[in-house]
């Protein structure tokens, strides 16, 4: 039985619901992970904190395939791993598979809906109202806090709060509404849920699979997910004919679509304003992934929002902090990985089949599965070149970018 916090007898999905008007130390727009993450920080540490979020349960619609590094794990003590993965094998266009295998495990498979679950219970049990069916619409300075424009079963509502977090995802409203711009690339992402039993971790790539991404099958507890993402505006066609050659067209339980946001936003901070997670594109940009990096951002902006409450000063200049610090940790990783990822939007089939074939060779090989790090990537680039020279052809003008 869940622990929740009882108010007025409104209780929905486990997760208390609290209508108080009063003036809140902080909102969280988005229910997610990441937003959740900074809210249960933030209560824990004495404020007063709501999340308004727009589905009406936590962890749907699953818009994650769920692989994470162990610092994931690690910095949750999550209960919602699936498997523990050592290996993983990478399939090019048409030559020979690469099977890496790393003895110890460097990816863990979360249950996304159950790891959603648990954070969004830690955030209740630190104090977090969490409002469910709450969608956010805007915001506006009103002299010393931020009015919070929200929409609940077609009513629009307002709520004050000293600090507003954006955590409402890659097409995130609060940017758009405020006029902070948007990612430069928005890729489409789609998955199936599969139901069909599998223990490994495959990688798809190639033009024809997935425009300018790849495609992935990783376990999940009611089958498997296969999924990929493109930036050519077809990514459920191709998800359709990557399951139709795997002969899973017919054993597919349920589709999930969703976006990835890239690029370095101008700014992630204002008046009384933060972005956090996927809304200030904090993403990984080679593999999608946003837990990590997101979950970086988020104690750095809660230990933000903690002090310049503390210091009565939630000004833009003060706020800064927060956006040094997260460009600090992980914005040149971001951006090694932008110029990475220019390289491989570039590379043909039979130059993948190509680059695949020469990772292959036993010392990149053994590169890779002793120092491969799906959270900093750019960290092989160095020791891979020194391996395999012969690599450098496919990097262009673009390898000033990675050291």
């Amino acid at each position: 039985m869940q622990k929740v916090l009882v108010h007025n007898d409104k209780v929905k999905n486990g997760f208390d619901l609290r209508r108080l008007d009063k003036l809140y130390d902080v909102i969280v727009a988005g229910g997610g992970p990441i937003g959740l993450r900074v809210a249960q920080k933030c209560a824990a540490a004495g404020l007063d904190v709501a999340v308004l979020e727009e589905h009406r349960s936590i962890g749907t619609p699953m818009q994650c395939a769920g692989l994470v590094s162990p610092r994931v794990v690690k910095m949750t003590d999550t209960n919602s791993i699936v498997l523990k993965a050592s290996m993983a094998t990478i399939h090019p266009p048409n030559g020979d598979p690469l099977v890496l295998n790393a003895g110890d495990y460097r990816a863990a498979v979360l249950d996304r809906k159950k790891f959603d679950r648990e954070m969004a219970q830690r955030a209740v049990d630190d104090g977090v109202e969490i409002n469910l069916g709450c969608k956010v619409e805007s915001s506006t300075l009103d002299g010393d806090h931020r009015s919070v424009r929200y929409e609940e079963s077609g009513v629009s509502k307002n709520l004050d709060t000293k600090i507003l977090i954006a955590a409402d995802g890659p097409t995130s409203t609060l940017r758009r509404d405020g006029g902070y711009g948007g990612p430069k690339i928005l890729l489409a992402g789609v998955q199936a849920l599969v139901g069909k039993d599998s223990e490994e971790v495959h990688i798809f790539l190639g033009k024809d699979i997935a425009p300018g991404f790849f495609a992935w099958q990783v376990p999940h507890p009611q089958g498997t997910l296969v999924g990929l993402a493109s930036d050519d505006g077809r990514a459920l066609e191709h998800l359709n004919k990557l399951l139709t050659r795997k002969g899973w067209k017919n054993k597919v339980i349920s589709i999930y679509g969703g976006t990835i946001p890239l690029g370095r936003p101008d700014s992630t901070i204002d008046d009384k304003l933060m972005f956090v997670g996927d809304a200030a594109c904090q993403v990984k940009p080679l593999s999608g992934g946003g837990l990590y990096t997101g979950l970086i951002s988020a104690d750095l902006c809660s230990s933000t929002a903690i002090k310049a409450i503390d210091e009565e000063d939630t000004s833009r200049k003060n706020l800064k902090s927060y956006q040094d610090a997260w460009q600090k940790m992980i914005g040149k990783e971001i951006s090694k990985g932008l110029w990475m990822r220019k390289i491989y939007r570039k590379l043909t089939d039979e130059q993948l089949d190509e680059l695949v074939r020469i990772l292959r060779k036993e010392g990149v090989k053994r590169i890779l599965e002793e120092k491969g790090d799906i959270d900093y990537p750019s960290t092989l680039a160095k020791p891979v070149f020194k391996a395999a020279p012969e690599l450098l052809k496919f990097t262009g003008p673009f390898i000033k970018g990675l050291f």
